[in-house]
């Protein structure tokens, strides 16, 4: 950071001796344009000395504010991105345990579906019509698995742009903003960097994270239960061995605890759909609106048009 920071501005005093230069060659070429364009450099340099001067207040103020965002949060883990990064962390764990116990309840369901009894005369399928809740129990094994993997895209990206964006991006978008050919990719970098640190995470923590904990809970007591335990591997051939363990089943109501799982699935899916799917896509559609104008106003000519030379 310090070498960035100093590079910034060994370019800014370089930026100001030219415009200078510039000036003085439009005065002696009587080229007001030439003149012009100078005038607007030195503008911008001097902006540009102020915004690397004021580095570390700006530094300060940001830090301030985003560890302001953090507070209340379930996460303690400083500033409000580092924050964001952990609730994500804790919930993708929290998607994983839904996620193995749902396939482990779907496993349940699928053997019980599929089982026959063959007697002398007849057979019978007496679970066939928990074929519905094991697609219901597919889908959302499927659903489950793609928020692990929105969570974790979080995790990833947040854990890239959390050391970046202050430390990097800041410094190197005031060195390209002291230019006028990458002025506007100076502009974006400044706004990228405030943007991402204080907008994303701010729009995203105002939305409440799902609490898991009591689906994981219930979910593990059914899966775990002996008796929903699938038959051992000495009773498949024992057509009363097996009908004995369906007996034992009516006594814990196993449609009806299904029934409640796939619901309390659902409502886990319903908050997660609100955290990790739409909290993340309305915070970037506002930060994206904010990077646009302030690289506007960082990356613009503030007096004289430049396209008219």
């Amino acid at each position: 950071m310090a070498a960035d920071l100093t590079l910034a501005g060994i370019v800014v005093s370089l930026s100001i001796i030219l415009s200078g230069l510039l000036i003085g060659l439009g005065k002696t070429l009587n080229s007001k344009r030439l003149e012009h364009f100078g005038t607007e450099e030195l503008i911008q340099s001097a902006i540009n000395a102020a915004l690397v001067g004021a580095y570390a207040a700006i530094i300060s103020i940001a830090s301030e504010v985003s560890k302001g965002i953090a507070e209340g949060q379930t996460c303690v883990a400083g500033d409000a991105i580092e924050n964001l990064q952990c609730i994500y962390t804790n919930l993708s764990a929290d998607i994983f345990s839904i996620l193995t116990q749902t396939i482990s309840l779907h496993q349940i369901v699928s053997y019980y579906q599929s089982i026959v009894l063959e007697f002398a005369t007849f057979s019978i399928q007496p679970m066939s019509s928990l074929s519905s809740i094991q697609s219901i129990l597919g889908g959302q094994i499927l659903t489950l698995q793609a928020f692990l993997t929105l969570s974790q895209l979080q995790v990833q990206v947040l854990g890239f742009f959390a050391p970046q964006l202050l430390a990097f991006f800041l410094p190197v978008g005031l060195i390209f903003r002291s230019f006028f050919s990458t002025r506007k990719l100076g502009g974006f970098l400044i706004a990228l960097s405030i943007g991402i640190y204080l907008f994303y995470p701010a729009f995203i923590l105002i939305f409440p994270a799902p609490q898991l904990n009591t689906t994981i809970m219930n979910i593990t007591n059914m899966t775990n239960s002996s008796l929903y335990a699938t038959p051992l591997v000495l009773d498949l051939n024992n057509n009363y061995a097996i009908a004995g363990r369906f007996d034992n089943m009516t006594t814990g109501d196993f449609t009806g605890d299904l029934t409640l799982a796939a619901q309390e699935i659902s409502s886990a899916i319903a908050s997660l759909s609100i955290f990790v799917l739409l909290a993340p896509l309305f915070s970037l559609i506002i930060t994206i609106i904010f990077i646009k104008e302030v690289t506007d106003i960082f990356g613009g000519e503030f007096f004289f048009a430049v396209s008219s030379l």
